[in-house]
């Protein structure tokens, strides 16, 4: 690659050399939405860092992306097949884990859906079609927060993330 990298080593190779040395050796990442897409992408950077990354994703799915990921990588990589909107289900997953690795410094939370119809406006779709997207969207990332953050701060620092998508803000007519 040409041009400065301002200290960080970049590679086009996946799995050789980091893209940036973040030093994340010892560390776990949990990412719940981690079975595809910007989740799965996600758990490739931490493991391409050196962090140790445990999965956690409804779709079963999750179980074959870890080991996709870990046959790149050297880390840990862990799955379980959790729904984040299962408050119960959280605490035993996030439990687990803290309990194998105890520790948890970073958590992403990257699940996310849409109703899969044509709503705009927003009138055109009627109230059961929003409880699933309020469901995962809002109700699970909550407990997710919920549930890691007291881990988190035992640990005294760690980040935690939560994405959505630009419809949230702007509307989408698929929505």
């Amino acid at each position: 690659m040409d041009g400065p990298t301002h200290g960080f080593r970049v590679t086009d190779e996946l799995g050789k050399d980091p893209i940036m040395d973040l030093n994340l050796d010892e560390q776990l990442a949990v990412i719940v939405g981690g079975a595809a897409g910007i989740g799965r992408a996600i758990a490739e950077a931490f493991a391409g860092e050196g962090a140790a990354v445990a999965l956690l994703d409804r779709d079963p799915e999750v179980e074959a992306t870890a080991v996709e990921i870990h046959q790149h990588y050297a880390g840990t990589i862990a799955a379980n097949v959790v729904d984040a909107t299962d408050y119960g289900a959280v605490q035993a997953a996030v439990q687990q884990i803290v309990d194998h690795f105890g520790r948890l410094d970073h958590m992403v939370y990257a699940a996310g859906v849409g109703s899969g119809k044509f709503g705009f406006p927003f009138w055109n779709l009627e109230p059961d079609d929003w409880q699933r997207v309020l469901q995962v969207n809002l109700i699970g990332a909550v407990n997710v927060a919920h549930v890691c953050v007291p881990h988190m701060l035992s640990g005294r620092r760690g980040t935690f993330l939560m994405l959505s998508s630009i419809a949230g803000q702007i509307g989408s007519q698929t929505d």
